[in-house]
């Protein structure tokens, strides 16, 4: 099976979710992460500003980090390339949209450097529970994801975009680590 195919047919399962159970699972999952260890003794979280109704939304778990005092960054896309930088967020209020339409913080914004990152909330097309990830297909995670050194991937889906298996090549960034509405658990 290719990408293409894979991201129609998850697509197509997380769209029969109706918005009951889909507010349900974002309380859920946010409230893994939130009392996940990572997530606690992190000083610097890099969540992302959800595509409504396309992406689990983490702002929750986002807004405990800013109310405990932790420095919250999101993805800032440079280009159409592929490339992303992380910026600092300082309130879920008053955002802008970018040339996808995805909120991001008003400018002026703060970068804030990979290596400082402690924990990236990945958000993916589908996943494995052995860490393989599925993204969108402009590889800006690839890219970016290996310059986050000390920081822990830990990517974000609901059950149905768990898969046995993905079609995945040597580039495409492996996670640490996987929450859904079910659990928190280590990619093996």
């Amino acid at each position: 099976m290719d990408k293409r195919t894979v991201r129609k047919e998850v697509e197509e399962r997380r769209a029969r979710l109706n918005q009951r159970e889909l507010n349900k699972f974002n309380k859920e999952i946010n409230s893994h992460i939130s009392v996940s260890r990572l997530f606690l003794e992190g000083k610097v979280i890099m969540g992302y500003l959800a595509m409504a109704g396309k992406e689990v939304s983490v702002d929750q778990a986002m807004q405990t980090a800013l109310n405990m005092g932790k420095t919250v960054c999101v993805p800032q896309i440079l280009d159409l390339d592929g490339h992303m930088q992380a910026v600092r967020l300082v309130t879920l209020k008053k955002l802008a949209k970018d040339m996808y339409g995805i909120r991001t913080p008003q400018e002026p914004v703060e970068v804030i450097s990979p290596e400082d990152i402690d924990l990236i909330l990945v958000p993916g097309a589908a996943f494995t529970e052995h860490g393989d990830r599925l993204g969108k297909g402009k590889g800006f995670y690839d890219r970016f994801l290996p310059r986050c050194t000390k920081g822990v991937a830990m990517g974000v889906a609901n059950e149905v975009q768990v898969l046995p298996e993905l079609p995945t090549q040597a580039h495409d960034f492996k996670i640490r680590y996987l929450v859904t509405e079910k659990a928190l658990r280590v990619c093996k």
